[in-house]
C-alpha cells in the first residue's frame, strides 16, 4: 500500500469544504480497503491526518492488518 497516494487522496479531499474529516476518513478508508472501524478504534478518531501518520509509523506487513481485503 502506498501511504503517499493516501496523503494525495487526504490532501484533495480536504481541499473540498463541504467534506468534514469525519467523511473524509470513511471515503480513503474505503477506496483503499481499509477498515474504517478498526481505525477509528486504534486511533480513537476519525481524524484524516492522525490515520496518514499511523499508516506511516506501520510495518507494511501490519497495514494489511487494517485490510478489509483478506
Amino acid at each position: 500500500m502506498n501511504i503517499n497516494l493516501i496523503e494525495a487522496r487526504v490532501e484533495e479531499l480536504d481541499e473540498n469544504l463541504e467534506l468534514t474529516t469525519d467523511e473524509i476518513f470513511e471515503i480513503v478508508c474505503r477506496e483503499h480497503h481499509l477498515n474504517a472501524d478498526s481505525l477509528e478504534k486504534e486511533l480513537s478518531c476519525k481524524c484524516p491526518f492522525a490515520l496518514t501518520g499511523f499508516l506511516s509509523e506501520l510495518e507494511p506487513t501490519k497495514i494489511a492488518d487494517y485490510s478489509t481485503i483478506a
